[in-house]
């Protein structure tokens, strides 16, 4: 088990929540993941378990930005970190067969 996989299991331990956050997404607001600070830290402390996971699920850093001509890498890391915990949610919700 990777930080990351440690570190979002702890987070994550209510089913419903994991299922809002599998079918949903980040989007509506997730503890912890909102402020663009805590989002800075998270991806800094699992930055080489976030790329692993992005390179994984055939997603790259450019593809993560609304507009390719005028991003800053703040975006794309608040971002990456959205899509790997919406990612980690889906995952567990699939293995315990959680709608």
């Amino acid at each position: 088990m990777t930080n990351l996989e440690r570190a979002l299991s702890e987070r994550f331990t209510d089913q419903s929540e994991i299922s809002d956050v599998a079918n949903h997404g980040c989007s509506g607001g997730v503890s912890g993941f909102i402020y663009s600070s805590e989002l800075f830290d998270f991806f800094n402390q699992h930055e080489n378990d976030i790329e692993d996971v992005l390179h994984e699920i055939g997603i790259r850093y450019r593809d993560l930005a609304k507009d390719p001509d005028d991003w800053t890498f703040q975006e794309v890391r608040e971002r990456a970190v959205w899509v790997v915990v919406t990612y980690y949610c889906r995952s567990v919700c699939d293995a315990f067969a959680i709608a």
